[in-house]
């Protein structure tokens, strides 16, 4: 049976889209059938990040309005060959977009994946709420600020509100110097406030950058943040992966020298 995991966060801006596209490819490489539905309607990024911007034919929309079915409307990477794409639609008309409508997509990719990864939109809005009762698990990126930590407890409470009962914190863009000072909190500090487990920690890293630029998930890259999300697909595939200490003394959250 396939496993449904809604990628979200409370805020835009702090690395929802890199990380669907990490974890989606990391599954992939692993040898997992694994679809992205890109549900960030409107902005439709996850297509440019995984490299297969110019072989969208059909969307998400399409599919919604019974124009094509899911299978018709993915998109396969020939980089990643068990990776299949979903891609969201830059305009959806609102009756379209139903819980019962998403739930037809869903059942048809779930007879062909064993993961189906859903790119969420920021925030609370209607296309995520439509989305949460459909969910077995629940990945919420944050960025270690106060702001971001707080949305992102919003909608931890909405996803257990939702009955998702496999709820998890990726704590991303994190630089130990500015931990070390107090200017940044610590991920530790973020799983303590919110009450949910840390899957993983992305160290701020530019090569995340390039690899977006380049089209290519950084996930298998010898880099900082590539072996971060390496480590959590391992514990996303049941493997007990320790998340490395950052080595700092702690102090305030916000403490200058």
């Amino acid at each position: 049976m396939s496993r449904i995991t809604l990628i979200t966060s409370g805020k835009g801006g702090v690395g929802k889209t890199t990380a669907a596209a990490a974890i989606g490819a990391g599954l992939a490489a692993a040898g997992k059938r694994t679809a992205i539905v890109d549900l960030d309607l409107g902005l439709r990024n996850l297509d440019v990040s995984l490299g297969l911007e110019t072989q969208v034919f059909w969307h998400i929309g399409d599919v919604l309005k019974g124009t094509v079915s899911a299978e018709d409307a993915l998109v396969r990477s020939d980089r990643y060959p068990n990776l299949m794409l979903l891609a969201a639609a830059q305009t959806v008309r609102q009756e379209t977009l139903t819980k019962e409508a998403l739930q037809r997509v869903l059942t048809e990719l779930s007879g062909m994946a064993e993961h189906v990864l859903i790119d969420s939109p920021a925030g609370i809005g209607e296309c995520f709420q439509l989305i949460l009762p459909l969910a077995d698990e629940g990945i919420v990126v944050t960025a270690p600020v106060v702001s971001a930590v707080r949305d992102a407890d919003k909608v931890l409470h909405l996803l257990e509100e939702a009955g998702v009962r496999k709820r998890s914190v990726i704590v991303n863009g994190v630089r130990t110097e500015l931990v070390r000072t107090g200017a940044m909190m610590q991920p530790a500090d973020i799983t303590d406030v919110l009450g949910a487990e840390l899957l993983g920690v992305i160290p701020d890293d530019d090569a995340v950058i390039s690899c977006a630029n380049e089209g290519r998930p950084v996930s298998g890259t010898k880099t900082p943040a590539g072996q971060a999300y390496d480590r959590i697909v391992r514990r996303l595939l049941g493997e007990e992966v320790p998340i490395p200490p950052l080595k700092i003394k702690k102090k305030g959250w916000f403490r200058r020298r």
